[in-house]
């Protein structure tokens, strides 16, 4: 039950500046009030600075390990695979790359008989000030995000299940290039969704029953303007637009949200700030 449970999905970086500037601020308090490791010890003036200089660490490692080391390893920090396990292993090393940088931010004022021992020591106390929370806040978030997000689903799952396709279905829609030369028009009933990466969109549509696509330079913000009287196409995503008529059925995990859509069994993703927006499309 355990692996299965580690092997949840659970959301990537959701929100990365403030857990940095909690994490920050937290650490040169709890340095300042409680002065561990000698730092009771060090009675000149530039005391309160150093103190507020173990927050300025704090936040210098984090900003390499929220932005700069997944640059990296992209091939671990994958969104939709992202997991329970990674996370408490990610949040880990967080820890481990805190206590490491603080420990030799304080070898500079601070003089440790042994090195090595100290290095233990800071990275025991950083661990056991940690893990605990970590773990804990980790279980919660996931429960309550699965929680919200399968609620969310069934609401819209029952929406849908009453709704009937719009009476535009038969409408035509035309889908411009940047460069206004290469166009793409079908029916709005074979339309099914665009993806966008980067300059170039990806539309997804039926052609005789059968799924095809074209790619075309422009960006969505571009596309979803050349679709506004178009209100069937609806922005599910920062790099999605999808025909909501199209939509069978949603999934949800703390993740998020997932359409399934008629004709293809690929999932498209909603984000969070979309999740209301669609159920009241939905629903309307």
């Amino acid at each position: 039950m355990i692996q299965e449970y580690i092997h949840q999905p659970y959301p990537m970086f959701e929100n990365r500046w403030n857990p940095i500037l909690l994490i920050s601020v937290f650490i040169a308090l709890f340095m300042f009030v409680f002065q561990p490791f000698g730092l009771s010890g060090y009675s000149g003036e530039l005391r309160p600075y150093i103190e507020l200089g173990y927050g300025i660490v704090t936040f210098s490692v984090l900003i390499i390990d929220q932005f700069i080391i997944p640059l990296f390893l992209k091939p671990w920090f994958v969104s939709n695979e992202w997991s329970v396990l990674k996370q408490f292993i990610w949040q880990i090393w967080i820890l481990f790359s805190i206590g490491l940088g603080n420990f030799l931010y304080s070898s500079m004022f601070l003089t440790f008989p042994n090195g090595f021992y100290a290095f233990l020591v800071f990275q025991f106390y950083t661990l056991v000030v940690g893990v605990i929370p970590i773990l804990i806040i980790t279980i919660l978030h996931q429960n309550a995000l699965l929680s919200s997000n399968l609620k969310l689903a069934n609401e819209m799952n029952s929406d849908l299940s009453a709704t009937e396709e719009s009476n535009g279905m038969s409408d035509k829609v035309s889908i411009m290039a940047e460069n206004n030369k290469d166009k793409l028009e079908l029916s709005l009933s074979d339309f099914l969704y665009i993806a966008s990466t980067g300059n170039y969109v990806q539309v997804y549509y039926l052609k005789n029953a059968q799924l095809k696509n074209v790619v075309l330079r422009n960006t969505l913000k571009n596309i979803e303007e050349q679709l506004i009287d178009c209100h069937s196409i609806i922005k599910c995503h920062r790099a999605f637009l999808v025909n909501k008529d199209k939509i069978s059925s949603v999934k949800g995990n703390s993740q998020g949200l997932r359409l399934i859509l008629k004709d293809t069994h690929e999932e498209v993703p909603v984000s969070r700030n979309n999740s209301k927006l669609l159920k009241d499309l939905i629903d309307s």
